[in-house]
């Protein structure tokens, strides 16, 4: 290899950064361009009032990767934290998720089909703006199988749950340290920057210029309201139709210093991506599997661009998977 070649990566969310720190080490010439006005992707956290809000919905890190965990924990320190949600049903508020505690709570365990009705039908629903038999199984199977558990967290299996101990843009700021980032880009500004290579993390269907149509998100809106009013828990799942929003939160429960009156009370409402508002989660059944598989084998064409992150290779991905995977592409060049 040879030193200083230049690297420009697209977007400063956790993959691009993770990405960025790895070809600084093996000693590029590294360059962020980011859209947004701030680092971190959705995983930005900022204060609202007073008190420390996930703008961009709630982050849980969660992993059993030791390598994934020992990597972020050179920038922070952490705090245990369990993510056990509340469910307003049809058979009143309840535990999630399901567990002998959710039994004790209804009077009597749930079928198999009961616990699709109650608990994940209407909430899968609103989320993916479909009827939950177009939903397929590889989304459908998140659903933790914990019936048998006291008390369980929602990532019942991972070794280690828990929150940067001062927020994650805190932590990002110290991952980027020494590194050249450009807030507040358009696609100009990294386009016409030369680089040897490109690691990109944004739309696939983008990059290519929508050549095989633009592909399906889902969004999100989030509706920030301080208030003195504050939950008696974090989150409260609404797994009924009878609020457009899938959950509220109250982001007090996040900072462990938190000691006002007030707090940050969200609803966070799925929406249709429209191309103007942030696309969350890539929408990979139903018809768009036929575009999204020609984006992908074209990407692999590629000879000096690295997709990296869940827009860029459509598909779901956890923190930690994001951050494992980028660096796995960017360790092999």
């Amino acid at each position: 290899m040879i030193d200083k070649k230049k690297v420009k990566i697209v977007g400063c969310g956790l993959s691009g950064i993770t990405s960025a720190i790895i070809l600084k080490e093996k000693g590029y010439n590294v360059k962020i361009f980011e859209k947004r006005s701030h680092i971190g992707g959705n995983c930005f956290d900022s204060n609202l009032c007073g008190t420390m809000i996930h703008n961009y919905g709630p982050h849980i890190f969660h992993t059993n990767d030791e390598e994934v965990f020992k990597f972020l924990s050179k920038y922070t320190e952490w705090v245990p934290f369990k993510y056990q949600p509340k469910g307003e049903t049809e058979l009143g508020l309840i535990s999630l998720p399901y567990s002998k505690k959710t039994i004790k709570e209804i009077g009597r365990e749930l079928s198999p089909d009961e616990i699709k009705k109650y608990l994940f039908k209407d909430y899968s629903e609103k989320q993916w703006g479909v009827s939950f038999d177009k939903i397929p199984k590889t989304i459908t199977n998140r659903i933790p199988d914990t019936a048998k558990m006291e008390d369980p967290t929602w990532f019942k299996n991972d070794k280690y749950q828990c929150l940067p101990k001062n927020g994650y843009t805190k932590m990002m700021g110290k991952m980027l340290d020494g590194i050249d980032v450009k807030l507040s880009c358009t696609d100009e500004d990294w386009k016409k920057y030369h680089a040897d290579i490109t690691i990109y993390t944004g739309k696939i269907d983008e990059f290519y210029d929508f050549k095989f149509g633009r592909l399906p998100y889902r969004s999100l809106k989030f509706k920030h309201t301080v208030t003195d009013e504050k939950m008696s828990y974090l989150v409260e799942n609404s797994n009924t139709k009878k609020h457009n929003y899938t959950r509220k939160y109250d982001h007090s429960y996040f900072d462990l210093n938190h000691n006002q009156d007030i707090t940050v009370v969200t609803e966070e409402y799925p929406v249709e991506y429209n191309g103007k508002n942030i696309p969350f989660y890539p929408i990979h059944f139903g018809d768009s599997g036929k575009a999204a598989s020609k984006y992908i084998e074209l990407s692999k064409s590629e000879n000096n661009v690295i997709f990296v992150g869940r827009l860029a290779t459509y598909k779901y991905l956890d923190m930690w998977m994001a951050i494992k995977q980028a660096m796995l592409k960017c360790k092999s060049l």
